[in-house]
């Protein structure tokens, strides 16, 4: 399974890269969500998984998901914020900051 993170907090990133490395997962993090667009066209990769912050420079986290979805019709995507914002993101999963590492993991798998 190969998870895109997006989230502009750069120790959340690597936290969240670093719990699904050791979980087993191929991760691809970016800091900027035109940057996981850019890698997603330029690499062919479509990701299995989006982990995304919901407030993003540019684009929301839920806008990011309805980017990538039309290129990766399959994709799943976990939004997290410290605010819920359950309500806008349509239906996505929501995971409210702060979260343990091994609740992470688990909605991973859920997905």
């Amino acid at each position: 399974m190969t998870i895109y993170i997006v989230d502009d907090n750069q120790d959340l990133l690597e936290f969240i890269d670093c719990v699904l490395k050791e979980a087993g997962y191929k991760v691809h993090i970016f800091a900027h969500p035109e940057d996981a667009l850019t890698h997603m066209e330029t690499s062919n990769i479509q990701p299995d998984t989006l982990i995304t912050d919901y407030n993003l420079p540019v684009m929301n986290g839920y806008e990011l998901h309805r980017n990538i979805h039309a290129h990766a019709p399959n994709l799943k995507t976990i939004v997290i914020s410290g605010r819920n914002v359950a309500a806008e993101i349509k239906g996505l999963t929501f995971i409210q900051k702060p979260f343990a590492p091994d609740y992470l993991v688990k909605m991973v798998k859920a997905l």
